[in-house]
């Protein structure tokens, strides 16, 4: 393995078994596990894998990887997590989350670069959708869903 996807791995093990809750904790965990490494460095890595933070009652944020969730049986792929609503306007759709779940579940919309979706942009717990014009909701829904049942789900 390189140094890279040895930090890389060393990363997701310490955000899996520990509530890290500030960058500067995570770097010092590696340092002392021998990955000399800098801030600047840390960063792109939590970046690559995905890495978001949510809510715990007792450390406030806390960082995790989201496909890393764990699967219940018969799963087939990570389930969107943390949807609380969705409301459509005009051209746009606000979607709510749980606090520190928006990141991570833009990014699952970006990836599926649905056609209705012209982009997102994600704050602590909202999302702003930004639609193509004269998208109906029943569209939108349904390309939603086709994508993420779980979602519908969970809306409906």
């Amino acid at each position: 393995m390189s140094l890279k996807s040895d930090r890389l791995l060393e990363i997701r093990r310490i955000i899996n078994t520990n509530k890290i809750h500030r960058q500067e904790e995570l770097l010092a965990l590696l340092v002392n596990r021998g990955f000399d490494t800098t801030q600047a460095t840390l960063s792109r890595d939590l970046r690559e894998l995905k890495v978001g933070k949510i809510h715990d009652v007792h450390y406030g944020s806390i960082y995790f990887i989201p496909d890393e969730v764990h699967l219940l049986d018969g799963e087939k792929k990570p389930p969107i997590q943390g949807i609380v609503s969705l409301e459509l306007s005009g051209n746009t759709a606000v979607l709510k989350t749980l606090p520190g779940f928006a990141n991570s579940v833009a990014v699952k919309l970006d990836e599926k670069k649905l056609p209705d979706i012209i982009g997102t942009i994600a704050g602590n717990d909202t999302i702003l959708m930004i639609l193509k014009e004269g998208i109906s909701k029943d569209k939108v829904m349904s390309s939603l869903g086709a994508h993420f049942p779980e979602l519908l789900e969970i809306l409906l």
